[in-house]
């Protein structure tokens, strides 16, 4: 009953709106986050009334689009089970059938991938790598992924690793036969007009980007946006962010069985924070954070040096919401300050 609740918050009509409210908290956001650059917001009420903003340190131009990180892994899922659905592709298929080299690969299932239940190293995790500047092809990400053993048998726990969402994206170009950017962008962005949306090509620049903003320079702040591809590498407005997580939740980009299945098992997300993770997506329940509240989100978090965000649908507020920052900063703080305005 929870995703008919959501179906139905998701299908209204978005009217965009002003909320005085809503800009008198996001400056509070900010006031108790000074290490912030820059920000956007978005929050989409159950009627389809929908708020957006952005501000930034400086005196500059308002930055159109931002870093979503790990969000990205949320849009491959989805590409992902499109081809489950379309028969293209079976949440049991095996590694070995794309990527043979890698450990494990015969027992590795695709639902393994999409879980983080593959066992498989992170590469974000090697030091060496870490420290290197520059664009890493997705081929230097896995090489480096393998040649470290796995941390356990697939399907045997759970760790987030990147390289799952690496291997995916080889997958989604190995069955459509384009760039990963390119096959998302067909399959998501322009499908459902989200013209604010980019698939970061390799080593491409984003017009309009806020960049992120490290709060000093350490092994892993000087990589290049694109690096993380499938695993991370997403460019949007927050207006657009809210739209695709409706869009999700809505049944209009998979149907309401394959976003079901995304949900139906989670896995407690050890070592990351409080949560639970399924197939692309997030089930936050905030009480585990703050015994007093008693919302629980189905989203995704990301971050990475100087940039995070987070994208969810409120069970309590039944509303969706969307922030990105650059500098140092808790998006999840300020998305549920906003949604404390629908609380009360």
């Amino acid at each position: 009953w929870q995703f008919e609740i959501a179906k139905t918050s998701a299908s209204t009509r978005l009217q965009p709106v002003i909320r005085d409210n809503y800009e008198a908290r996001l400056t509070e956001a900010v006031g108790k986050m000074p290490g912030v650059k820059a920000i956007t917001a978005a929050v989409a009420e159950p009627d389809g009334s929908v708020w957006t903003q952005a501000w930034r340190a400086d005196e500059g131009p308002l930055p159109t689009r931002f870093h979503w990180a790990s969000v990205a892994k949320a849009y491959t899922a989805t590409a992902v089970m499109q081809m489950v659905e379309a028969g293209q592709l079976s949440l049991t298929d095996t590694l070995d059938r794309w990527a043979p080299a890698m450990p494990n690969a015969a027992w590795i299932t695709l639902e393994d991938l999409l879980a983080h239940t593959s066992g498989l190293y992170s590469f974000q995790a090697d030091e060496t790598l870490r420290a290197t500047p520059g664009y890493k092809s997705p081929e230097q990400l896995l090489a480096v992924a393998a040649a470290h053993p796995p941390l356990f048998q697939p399907g045997a726990a759970w760790s987030y690793s990147n390289t799952n969402y690496v291997l995916l994206g080889q997958i989604i170009e190995a069955v459509d036969g384009k760039p990963w950017h390119e096959a998302l962008a067909e399959r998501i962005a322009a499908r459902r007009e989200l013209e604010d949306t980019v698939f970061i090509a390799p080593q491409a620049k984003v017009e309009g980007l806020a960049p992120p903003a490290p709060a000093e320079a350490a092994p892993g702040t000087a990589d290049e946006i694109s690096t993380p591809y499938a695993a991370g590498a997403v460019a949007a407005s927050s207006l657009d962010m809210v739209r695709f997580w409706r869009d999700l939740l809505a049944d209009r980009l998979h149907g309401p069985e394959a976003t079901r299945r995304r949900f139906y098992r989670l896995y407690p997300m050890t070592g990351v924070g409080p949560g639970h993770y399924g197939l692309g997506v997030m089930v936050s329940d905030l009480s585990a954070a703050d015994p007093a509240a008693t919302d629980v989100w189905l989203g995704h978090s990301g971050g990475l040096p100087g940039a995070k965000a987070v994208v969810a649908y409120s069970m309590q507020t039944r509303a969706f919401v969307a922030v990105a920052l650059t500098g140092e900063g808790s998006p999840e703080a300020a998305a549920n300050l906003l949604l404390a305005e629908l609380r009360r």
